[in-house]
């Protein structure tokens, strides 16, 4: 029997963050599932609505990098839902609204161009390890005469190395309190979370 918020995330480190960051908001009734990517949303909500138990949630909220606009990235949740046959999906942290069931709701991480990585990121933005981080990011442009594909997953790991245990992902660092879930830069994540 599914639980009556599902919160759908895009990844296998999403999942590990968001169980951490719901377990610390002391929400028992919201399950975690990773749809395994924007490419698989489409179909993972098909199978869903064909789950037995499917029709006891009362509200899907649905997460995703930005990737790029946030527009874009809001469009193609919303179109990815329309077409599995769920209600209009609507986004913000106020409060239910409707009588679709379930309700569904939407939350972009990052802002344009970002993702969970930029969010954390910006949760240790004043450490003063970060001086060493800014430094190797430096001078790996430096000598690579380029910088780096993307600096959001490599700031963050770069961060994670200087952690005593270096070898976790993105998701797990949350885990062991790598990332300080009460940080401001939270809030609106936060704030959606408690709003299901």
């Amino acid at each position: 029997m599914p639980k009556p918020v599902q919160l759908l995330v895009e990844g296998k480190d999403d999942l590990h963050f968001f169980e951490t960051l719901i377990r610390r908001l002391r929400r028992t009734d919201i399950e975690v599932r990773d749809y395994g990517g924007r490419d698989r949303l489409r179909s993972f909500l098909l199978e869903l609505r064909k789950s037995a138990g499917f029709t006891d949630v009362r509200v899907l909220a649905i997460t995703r990098d930005a990737d790029g606009p946030v527009v874009d990235a809001r469009r193609s949740v919303s179109d990815a839902a329309k077409d599995a046959g769920l209600p209009e999906p609507r986004a913000g942290n106020g409060a239910p609204g409707g009588d679709a069931v379930p309700e569904v709701r939407i939350h972009i991480l990052g802002g344009d161009g970002g993702m969970l990585e930029t969010l954390l990121n910006r949760t240790v933005e004043e450490e003063p390890e970060q001086r060493c981080v800014e430094e190797f990011l430096r001078c790996v442009k430096e000598e690579r005469g380029r910088a780096v594909r993307n600096p959001h997953k490599t700031r963050a790991h770069a961060w994670i190395a200087t952690r005593d245990h270096p070898e976790v992902s993105v998701g797990v660092a949350a885990q062991k309190n790598y990332w300080p879930l009460d940080h401001r830069a939270l809030d609106d994540l936060r704030a959606f979370l408690r709003s299901l």
